[in-house]
């Protein structure tokens, strides 16, 4: 599963979040008991105006019981952040963040260098679907030569 205390994590995932999702949620439930977890999108919040005031009063660790000895942060689709929230978690994770964890998910590998330095990285495992044909055989003529299949369903109708 992970280690605990988590480090700070980076987990990409190309182009999607469903294993991320599905590790998240496993990690959350196992360690309910010793930790706070919160989570932000940075798709939604993402600029210094909200993101930064927010991560800072994140940072003010207030455990919520007496059994929680960490916080840990997700970061979702962290490749939105600006660069200067980047800039800005760069310096948290240096100076504040001995009980304060951030994990981030990414799906494009435009993270700060200096960020990704500072983290574990894990590349979680590609979801494949092949779906389901439903419905007669689709022509592939249509996509190959579009104009000789036009021209064999006006021969057919006439």
């Amino acid at each position: 599963m992970g280690s605990f205390p988590p480090p700070h994590r980076v987990l990409y995932e190309c182009l999607n979040d469903r294993e991320t999702q599905a590790y998240w949620s496993a990690y959350k439930k196992e360690y309910a008991d010793q930790a706070d977890f919160e989570e932000v999108d940075a798709a939604v919040m993402n600029s210094m105006e909200d993101f930064a005031k927010w991560v800072a009063q994140w940072m003010t660790f207030a455990p919520s019981r007496p059994s929680v000895r960490v916080r840990v942060l997700m970061v979702w689709h962290a490749h939105f952040l600006s660069l200067a929230c980047q800039q800005m978690l760069r310096r948290s994770l240096e100076q504040r963040s001995f009980r304060c964890r951030v994990w981030f998910h990414i799906e494009e590998p435009v993270l700060q260098a200096a960020i990704i330095s500072r983290c574990i990285v894990n590349v979680m495992p590609s979801y494949r679907h092949v779906p389901k044909m439903v419905g007669p055989k689709i022509d592939m003529n249509l996509w190959k030569e579009p104009r000789l299949f036009e021209t064999n369903i006006d021969t057919a109708n006439k």
